[in-house]
């Protein structure tokens, strides 16, 4: 699990998306200036003279979750873990934390479903009570 789940998302995002546009689609809850010096420096800036740059408030949390394509918890949790150090789900890596509501929503049906696609891309053995076809 990574300790900055915030900041390399970002940058992640901001491989195929413009800052501006990160703005636009985060709806407005912080600045293309303010994206680029977070992809750019980091939460706590990483070259000589750059400064912290501000955690996002309560309020930009639902536009972040929006851009981030998660929800607005699991960015309050990696706003906690970039700017504050506190780590939630300590021995639970960062792809399922923000995989948890997307599996969370789906029906019995579907949750085997990816289960056992999950498994057989993995290259593992499927439950034995995944046995729908993928």
């Amino acid at each position: 699990m990574t300790e900055t789940p915030f900041w390399d998302r970002a940058r992640e995002i901001s491989a195929r998306m413009d800052y501006v546009t990160m703005d636009m689609e985060s709806e407005r809850a912080r600045s293309h200036a303010w994206w680029r010096r977070l992809v750019e420096q980091g939460p706590w800036g990483s070259t000589y003279n750059t400064g912290r740059v501000g955690a996002p408030d309560r309020e930009a949390l639902d536009g972040i979750a929006k851009l981030f394509r998660t929800t607005p918890e699991r960015v309050a949790e990696m706003i906690a873990a970039d700017w504050y150090g506190v780590q939630t789900g300590a021995d639970t890596s960062d792809r399922v934390l923000d995989l948890r509501h997307v599996l969370d929503s789906l029906t019995d049906a579907d949750a085997e479903l990816v289960s056992a696609l999950a498994h057989r891309l993995a290259r593992g053995q499927a439950p034995e009570h995944a046995q729908a076809e993928v």
